[in-house]
């Protein structure tokens, strides 16, 4: 699953001063110089006609640049791992979580998001869907237990598990978007297919309070979303969002929860879940699909928390 990196110098035009740039903007690889924008390397000083050029080369390179039929398409497999959430697996379109999407999964506090999330983390691993799992803990909920505790729930050795699930914490925005933006594309190359952050929208709303910073907090979001596209688009790579939820601010929408992150979320994820549970003294509750392509909106898919994660 892993590969070696393209060396940048093997890009025509590349000479020391454009790589210098390019190591300089955190650029590590061919693959990784793909996922970025022409805009993005003018601002770090490259010319445009040579940003340009560049950018067209690593797209050929990794095959981003070449079209693909219908038929092409429609042979094409398309791979997933089981949750070990059995109505889960049962009732979504692939029977699980298919690689290239981002996922999200919002609710309430004790709706079981986080443990969904390690869960998660650890079916990867046992499935063979990926070699390493990256985690990015935003609210210091990593439970390194509940972790084990599915490990052996999956008959996994923990030790192995324990070797492949790389945890980041970041105490800010901005570390979390060099995270995802430099940190992320080196795991890839070293086979990792699936990227967790849990949660997604804690440290913006946290950093960027009050009204006023309402439209600069949504960019932010946004241009990190992006990334975890280009990912997708690039490497393959699943992306698994847990999200807080908020009030619909509409006086006929009273009691009415929706994901925190407004429609910059809406329209950057591939499949967005509701996850509820209606009594916190019970371990049941139901997950319900928001928007996700293939499903009615009524499917409801019923889980129990255990001590080794969902069933």
């Amino acid at each position: 699953m892993s590969k070696r990196r393209e060396d940048l110098q093997s890009i025509e035009g590349v000479g020391p001063k454009t790589l210098e740039k390019l190591r300089e903007l955190g650029v590590t690889s061919v693959e990784h110089l793909a996922e970025f924008t022409v805009e993005e390397l003018v601002e770090a000083g490259i010319e445009y006609d040579r940003a340009v050029k560049l950018l067209q080369q690593a797209l050929q390179r990794v095959g981003a640049a070449r079209p693909l039929t219908l038929r092409e398409m429609r042979q094409r497999q398309v791979r997933a791992f089981k949750t070990g959430v059995a109505e889960f697996d049962e009732k979504t379109p692939w029977r699980g979580i298919r690689e290239a999407f981002i996922y999200e999964f919002a609710g309430e506090f004790g709706a079981g998001k986080s443990m969904l999330a390690h869960q998660a983390s650890v079916a990867a691993l046992r499935e063979g869907f990926t070699e390493r799992v990256v985690y990015i803990d935003t609210e210091g909920t990593f439970n390194e237990a509940l972790i084990e505790a599915v490990a052996r729930r999956f008959e996994l050795d923990v030790e192995r598990i324990a070797d492949s699930i790389y945890v980041y914490q970041p105490a800010n925005v901005v570390q979390l978007e060099q995270i995802v933006k430099f940190d992320v594309p080196k795991h890839i190359q070293e086979g990792c297919r699936l990227l967790v952050i849990d949660t997604i929208t804690a440290l913006y709303r946290a950093e960027f309070v009050g009204r006023e910073y309402l439209a600069a907090r949504q960019q932010r979001i946004h241009y990190l979303v992006d990334w975890l596209r280009r990912h997708a688009r690039t490497f393959g790579l699943t992306t698994v969002l847990t999200n807080q939820v908020m009030d619909v601010p509409e006086i006929f929408a009273a009691g009415v929860k929706r994901p925190a992150g407004g429609n910059v979320l809406a329209h950057a994820v591939n499949a967005r879940f509701m996850m509820v549970r209606p009594n916190k003294t019970k371990p049941e509750g139901y997950i319900w699909p928001l928007d996700v392509p293939g499903m009615a909106p009524d499917i409801r898919i019923e889980y129990r928390i255990t001590g080794a994660g969902l069933e």
